[in-house]
């Protein structure tokens, strides 16, 4: 389908993933709008909230319309169901029901005459073990004499289970504002105590920020979806073949539903 790949950056800013500079060709021919969902469950005792939205054109403004007054529900394989209310305009959210590791919750989305649908499993938890920050020292290292921004390394630390298959994706939060997500498998570190750099170009931080990193473990699915994103716009393979990253959704071909686990370590820059 010839969905615009401007379309996705409704992802919280997702779009900073972008650093590739090689020239893509898209094509530009005008779409019917998709519905866009942006879900997660999780056990960190955090409300459960879907975000939904409608994609729009290449060359439409970078406004995406909430999508209201949609039927929203999560069900797990143990019965235990909630109608999600609209909490604002296109945010459904409920604490009625939390993730708990193990369980497959089900998402359905109905609006205007489409039913959409999703499921994904909380899968188990590994431990977040350490947060790293370094200042980059090849770039001079330290901060300036007004207190001025320097280039620093982030590293994670954890122990992967040998006994079973992993999938990991970090986010970056700095003041508050999300930065950039990461994801991993376990292909070549099964059973290892890891130190994994999270790679990010120009990463200035200045005295005084708070930098945080939230350590989800996620299921395949949710794995592919941002391993496909992030080749999308210039990731590990640096794909350039325009192409919609693999969703989870049946029903559209934009967005995710992701059951994961949450642990959360912070860093105050000195």
């Amino acid at each position: 389908m010839k969905q615009q790949i401007r379309s996705l950056s409704f992802i919280l800013g997702i779009l900073i993933l972008s650093s590739c500079t090689e020239k893509i060709d898209i094509d530009l021919n005008s779409s019917d709008p998709q519905i866009v969902i942006q879900g997660s469950i999780s056990n960190s005792g955090l409300p459960s909230i879907i975000s939904i939205t409608a994609s729009v054109n290449y060359d439409e403004s970078n406004d995406f319309p909430k999508v209201e007054g949609a039927m929203v529900s999560l069900i797990d394989n143990l019965g235990n169901s909630v109608v999600l209310p609209e909490t604002s305009p296109g945010i459904y959210s409920s604490s009625t029901i939390t993730g708990t590791i193990g369980n497959t919750y089900f998402l359905t989305v109905e609006t205007d005459g489409k039913t959409l649908t999703s499921n994904s499993t909380v899968p188990n938890q590994v431990p977040f073990d350490s947060l790293i920050v370094e200042v980059n020292t090849s770039t001079g290292g330290g901060f300036g004499p007004d207190g001025e921004s320097s280039s620093h390394y982030v590293k994670v630390q954890y122990q992967d289970p040998a006994e079973e298959t992993n999938y990991y994706r970090f986010v970056e939060y700095v003041n508050g504002e999300f930065k950039k997500s990461y994801v991993y498998d376990d292909r070549l570190s099964n059973g290892l105590f890891v130190t994994q750099d999270l790679i990010r170009s120009n990463r200035n931080l200045s005295p005084g920020d708070t930098l945080k990193i939230e350590m989800q473990c996620v299921d395949f699915f949710v794995y592919d979806y941002f391993f496909s994103f992030g080749n999308l716009f210039g990731g590990p393979t640096n794909s350039s073949t325009p192409s919609n990253p693999n969703t989870n959704i049946s029903g559209s071909e934009l967005g995710y539903f992701s059951a994961h686990t949450f642990e959360l370590k912070y860093d105050v820059i000195q």
